[in-house]
């Protein structure tokens, strides 16, 4: 799993999970003694990914979830959740948007009625300079649209409506 977005982890985290850690230790088990401290009689962490040589990047987040607890995680997650279904509706209600997928967890797709790809990227280069917010232009089925991907739990309907409101 990728943590870094709506888990508030760095880029770089990662998470392996596993269905059947047997076949994971099976299938990156190393031996060599300098491993072997990691082994506490139950387990080695060595065991379970093939990065040895590379820092320990899922611990940034095994900290973070360790202090704030994974129920201000699940609030974070349904709080984004909350304001992407209101950005939904408040671009179904616009004059001059339309929805191009169904929204789904944080993302909405949508497009601004007849515009071009250059009026796209002017709109959110502009955007992006007043500070307003960072919408960028993305392409669904070769066509320019819009995409909000809320994943931080401040992000709220008035800044949704805010950014709506320059289309």
């Amino acid at each position: 799993m990728d943590p870094h977005k709506w888990l508030f982890a760095p880029f770089d985290c990662c998470a392996l999970i596993y269905a059947d850690p047997a076949k994971a230790r099976k299938a990156h088990r190393q031996h060599g003694d300098y491993l072997e401290v990691f082994y506490d009689g139950i387990w080695n962490p060595s065991d379970y990914a093939h990065h040895l040589s590379r820092r320990a990047r899922g611990l940034p987040f095994w900290f973070s979830l360790a202090v704030h607890g994974a129920k201000a995680y699940a609030d974070a997650v349904e709080t984004t959740l909350d304001c992407a279904r209101a950005a939904a509706a408040m671009i179904e209600a616009h004059p001059n948007l339309e929805m191009v997928t169904e929204q789904r967890l944080s993302i909405c797709v949508f497009r601004r009625i007849g515009w071009t790809p250059e009026q796209y990227k002017e709109w959110s280069d502009a955007l992006l300079e007043r500070g307003d917010g960072l919408v960028t232009p993305t392409k669904h089925e070769g066509e320019t649209v819009l995409r909000f991907c809320i994943v931080n739990p401040r992000t709220n309907r008035d800044d949704i409506q805010l950014i709506l409101d320059t289309l």
